[in-house]
């Protein structure tokens, strides 16, 4: 084998491993074209997520309290978290077993861009609110395509002064 031939043989294994490199990596814009041919940049999606499709908002986390209540429970509320909320004011709960864990998970579908506070609340054996608390970062505004995450959400609950009645949906 001669040299050109050489070069051509490990050229084209080269040439055709680099294209379908390129391929696979590149995404595709709205006119069809990978973005890689055309020197776009490639983005996830520059469009604003349709208004008409619900967000699904992932919420995960832990309350953090200083004793074990009867009950504990995640919710989000459509109001700041205030020991007056309303059950039409909750747009999701989740009840949490205060003997297995602290750590929660919830999930709700709402609105495009509509904005919502977590919230945390203690219980007594009587259903009574104990102790509330909200994430430091509400309100959330709940936007995006697909599932919208938020993590680490950490709830400290505060103990009230006087207990009050929960929402209907806490003392089931």
């Amino acid at each position: 084998m001669t040299w050109l031939g050489l070069i051509v043989w490990f050229t084209i294994p080269c040439a055709l491993a680099a294209r379908s490199s390129e391929e696979a990596t590149s995404t595709k814009t709205d006119g069809g074209a990978s973005a890689a041919a055309t020197g776009a940049r490639a983005t996830a999606s520059s469009k604003p997520p349709a208004s008409d499709k619900p967000a699904e908002v992932e919420i995960s986390g832990t309350l953090k309290i200083s004793e074990r209540p009867a009950r504990l429970f995640v919710f989000v509320s459509r109001k700041p978290c205030d020991a007056r909320l309303v059950s039409e004011d909750i747009i999701g709960s989740v009840k949490i077993d205060p003997f297995v864990s602290t750590n929660f998970f919830i999930e709700v579908f709402v609105p495009q861009g509509s904005r919502g506070n977590v919230c945390g609340a203690a219980l007594d054996e009587k259903g009574s609110v104990i102790a509330l608390g909200g994430h430091k970062k509400n309100p959330l505004t709940f936007r995006g395509e697909g599932e919208v995450t938020f993590g680490n959400v950490i709830i400290p609950l505060q103990r009230l002064a006087k207990p009050f009645p929960g929402p209907e949906q806490f003392r089931r």
